[in-house]
């Protein structure tokens, strides 16, 4: 199975907007610039990561925010953390990462809202709707922008490209039999695509999503789906979390990030932003190799292009 035959499991798409208050927000809703975003969350505190793309013009609101000890420069844009303290805001992005099928689309900071685009099995329309009442409609800095059918992998990824360009990269190793689920997963089904939502991680691991030809029979995996084959679980494997922890610390976003099995070998396949892209080779390069004690191969890396779509 591959990645893009996968873009109509998840139907429906939602778009939240989080108003804040905090002191960096007042000064950013003077500004008319869409500023992308990560949310994450670490020992249950929820973080919002704000790329600020560099430009030759110089913009006097930033001036504070770019002069901040914390700041870290790239090669393409500014990036700071800020900890989101409305604690309503905390615990709806919370309670969302961890709702059964969602999956976040994009992030992204316009004026004082937060935009909070992610998708969902129709399934589950009941416990997002749960978790929305609790405060659309009861706390003005809460609304729905959007709730509809969700758009094509590629119409997503191609739109986040206009805005930010992105590349493709994609790496090995050989599958981690002393996992047993990624065990049962290469021995049972081998077409699958798991897409890795691993913006939260708890004492489990990191949540996936499956996507498979055949129904999945492992008292791990959550059914989301029975007819459309949608499955989720958690799953602790060491070199998933410790590449979230290392690009978190490397403020690089993962826009989208895929595994799948192929000829005895697990394959990563990451969207990053292109100028980042190479840093974001070395780290998990090193890293695999720290953790596996073997040689990862590099498969692919390429800005994003019609060549991609070939074969994704």
């Amino acid at each position: 199975m591959k990645i893009s035959e996968v873009h109509g499991k998840l139907d429906r798409r939602c778009v939240i907007a989080i108003r804040q208050h905090s002191g960096i927000f007042e000064l950013l809703a003077r500004m008319d610039q869409r500023i992308p975003a990560y949310t994450f969350t670490e020992e249950d505190r929820t973080y919002i990561q704000l790329f600020f793309p560099k430009s030759g013009k110089p913009n006097q609101i930033l001036a504070p925010i770019l002069s901040r000890k914390d700041l870290v420069e790239k090669r393409s844009y500014y990036s700071i953390s800020e900890r989101i303290n409305n604690i309503q805001g905390m615990k709806v992005i919370g309670d969302l990462l961890e709702a059964p099928s969602l999956a976040l689309n994009d992030a992204y900071l316009l004026k004082d809202e937060l935009y909070i685009d992610f998708r969902f099995h129709g399934n589950r329309l009941h416990e997002i709707n749960d978790i929305l009442s609790e405060v659309i409609g009861k706390n003005q800095n809460f609304r729905i922008v959007k709730l509809a059918h969700s758009r094509t992998f590629r119409d997503r990824m191609q739109e986040m490209h206009s805005q930010t360009p992105l590349a493709v990269v994609r790496y090995s190793i050989p599958i981690p039999l002393d996992n047993p689920f990624m065990k049962y997963m290469a021995e049972n089904h081998a077409d699958a695509v798991a897409e890795i939502e691993g913006r939260s991680v708890t004492d489990e691991g990191i949540k996936i999503l499956l996507y498979t030809s055949k129904p999945v029979e492992h008292g791990m995996a959550e059914v989301i789906s029975q007819e459309d084959n949608v499955y989720e679980t958690y799953v602790y494997e060491k070199s998933l979390v410790e590449g979230r922890r290392r690009g978190n610390e490397a403020k690089i976003p993962r826009i989208a990030f895929f595994l799948n099995i192929e000829n005895g070998r697990l394959y990563d396949t990451t969207f990053v932003p292109a100028a980042e892209a190479d840093e974001y080779v070395s780290i998990m390069m090193n890293s695999l190799m720290a953790d596996h004690g073997t040689h990862p191969l590099l498969e692919y890396y390429s800005e994003m292009d019609e060549e991609v779509w070939e074969w994704l």
